[in-house]
């Protein structure tokens, strides 16, 4: 692979939750989506460890009634 390659390029370490969730939200824009304060609200609550990732899953699950 060159240097150019995807997969060969190290991350920026994040500085902060915020700059964590600035980097999450940005993301979700560039793809066409426009994440709710609800979705940015379990993200935070993920990275600061309020929640575990089962946990976020079940929120979602119960959201949108899957099982």
């Amino acid at each position: 692979m060159s240097e150019g390659d995807a997969g060969s390029e190290t991350p920026a370490p994040v500085q902060s939750r915020e700059d964590a969730l600035a980097l999450i939200e940005k993301g979700q824009q560039l793809a066409g989506h426009f994440p709710s304060e609800e979705a940015l609200d379990r993200a935070r609550r993920l990275l600061d460890g309020t929640i575990t990732q089962e946990q976020g899953l079940q929120e979602l699950n119960a959201k949108y009634k899957r099982t």
